[in-house]
């Protein structure tokens, strides 16, 4: 933890929330059911663009988007506005309320970071087809965060690993494989999530939080107490609707594509055919949007991702 005045400032990086949880989420698989959670953009592929072959072989799949940010806090004695928000709104601050700041607009975007995930989880729940949001971990030291994410599976959950990550399955899928039920992962509920749910015109905002991740608060101030749920809880809702609803067949998949970026950048068409275009194949051209996203707004695009067949080798 780095203090900064009564402020404490988590003592490591967004990139690192993101590496940590793409290792994490990518080591989960499902082969009765035969899906995987996959990031999908040049960049952060595992597997899907290693051999153009595997392409095929991808019966159908649903994205999803995170915006990974690293936490700050203020002890309840404090004057800041984080804490005068939340208590004037009457939610928790003792010991102390968590709370991350929007992105500031950089010159070269057309809008917020913040809008931009609006638009996707907007355009995507309006489809049934997932959901967008930020995520957090509820530590501010990175030792802490490193020694959770290590022993909450090895030293809490040994039977998880026995012989290989993919034996998860038996605990994580019940009713036949019909729902899927990700707080059995401690790290998992150590880290919340939190879809944003305005457009702003200013970047001069901020999501605030107790310590478990409840209580949300919007800083114009804005009480959202319901507005939060865990990251194992976000998980097991798209996972559950990815098991029974609509997939996105890799041929038929460039119209979806194409409203999601008219979403973001409006149907101009300009960036759309950049897009489209980029890449042999759809699935590539979904790649080459995941880059976009990362690049510009670091919003990271995933996807749930069913096999046509028994799933990839991990080496």
């Amino acid at each position: 933890m780095k203090k900064n005045g009564l402020r404490i400032d988590a003592n490591y990086t967004e990139d690192v929330v993101g590496f940590a949880l793409e290792s994490f989420l990518t080591l989960l698989g499902f082969p009765r059911q035969r899906f995987t959670i996959e990031p999908f953009s040049w960049a952060a592929e595992r597997w899907l663009g290693a051999d153009a072959r595997l392409h095929s072989a991808i019966r159908g799949f649903r994205p999803f988007y995170m915006q990974f940010k690293r936490p700050a806090a203020y002890p309840d004695f404090s004057t800041s506005k984080i804490i005068r928000d939340r208590r004037k709104a009457e939610l928790s601050i003792a010991p102390r309320a968590l709370y991350f700041p929007l992105r500031q607009k950089q010159e070269s975007h057309r809008d917020f970071q913040h809008n931009v995930l609006l638009r996707l989880r907007e355009k995507l729940l309006h489809r049934d087809l997932g959901d967008a949001a930020y995520v957090c971990p509820l530590f501010l030291d990175r030792s802490a965060y490193r020694l959770s994410l290590h022993w909450s599976g090895l030293t809490r959950w040994p039977r998880f690993w026995r012989h290989h990550p993919w034996e998860w399955e038996d605990i994580l899928l019940e009713d036949g494989g019909r729902t899927a039920r990700f707080e059995r992962i401690p790290v998992l509920a150590e880290h919340v999530t939190v879809p944003p749910h305005k457009r702003i015109t200013s970047a001069a905002h901020s999501y605030s939080f107790t310590e478990q991740g409840t209580e949300l608060c919007f800083h114009s101030p804005q009480a959202l107490p319901e507005g939060s749920m865990s990251l194992a809880d976000f998980l097991g809702k798209l996972v559950n609707g990815f098991l029974r609803g609509e997939k996105l067949s890799p041929d038929q998949s460039n119209d979806t594509l194409t409203e999601l970026i008219g979403a973001v950048y409006g149907d101009s068409g300009e960036d759309m055919t950049r897009y489209l275009l980029e890449g042999d194949g759809p699935l590539r051209h979904w790649f080459a949007w995941g880059d976009h996203l990362r690049a510009h707004y670091a919003i990271e695009q995933y996807a749930l991702v069913r096999w046509e067949a028994g799933l990839p080798e991990l080496f």
